[in-house]
Formats: structure tokens, sequence, C-alpha cells
């Protein structure tokens, strides 16, 4: 009963920030994503990294068609905010991925541009997404 409560306040306390036009913080999204018990995969960067960009296409497609599977989530370091997540996870070179289980351990990393079709063989084995 405690947790269904909980789900129901911060999905209510999430969209009330999105309503009013705030852009959920990357922790949120985090949140958002274990409360649902799904995967997901953080890309640290900064959208001033020309490798960083050239992700930005990939992510896309994964967002789109992984769409109720896998949460997608770009750390911008450039950001305070997103800099102390960044330096949660030990992340020192950017772009680095980062993928977690729907408990949010992690079970691999990746430093550098990734290939779409690499990260989907990371889904594959270490998540068990199809």
């Amino acid at each position: 009963m405690k947790k269904l409560l909980f789900l129901a306040i911060f999905h209510l306390f999430f969209l009330v920030f999105a309503v009013n036009g705030h852009t959920a913080t990357s922790r949120e999204l985090l949140s958002l994503a274990r409360t649902k018990g799904i995967p997901v995969m953080l890309e640290v960067g900064s959208v001033q990294c020309i490798p960083c960009r050239q992700m930005k296409p990939i992510l896309e497609k994964l967002e789109k068609e992984y769409k109720d599977r896998l949460q997608v989530i770009f750390v911008d370091i450039g950001k305070d905010e997103e800099k102390k997540l960044a330096t949660m996870y030990g992340v020192f070179v950017i772009p680095t991925q980062i993928f977690l289980d729907k408990n949010g351990k992690e079970v691999a990393r990746h430093v550098g541009f990734y290939p779409y079709e690499e990260i989907q063989k990371v889904l594959q084995d270490k998540l068990g997404i199809k």
C-alpha cells in the first residue's frame, strides 16, 4: 500500500512539473524508470561534444524502438545538477554509455561513440531486451 501511494505521489509530482514547463532532470527520469521497473541506458555527454552529438540520432532511434522496454536518458555534464549524476556513476570521459538493469544495477559500460547495432547486442545479451 505504501509503495502504491508513493508511486501515485511521484507520478503526480512528475506531471505537475511537466505541465508547468519543467524539463525533467536525469535524476527524475532515472527514478521514474526504477518505479516502472524498466532498464535504463544512460548516455553521459555534452551537447558541445562531437561524438556525443553523433550519438543523438542513435539515442532517438533507441527511444523510439524500445519505447516501453528501455528508458534512454541523456546526462548533460554541462549542467551542474547533471554533473553530479555523472560523478556519482564515476564518469571521467565522454561520451559514456551506462546500462542499468530494472533494479538500477550497472550491467555494462562503454566509452566513446557506440554504434546502434552494438548497443542492440548489449540490450539483448545483458538486459534481455529484444
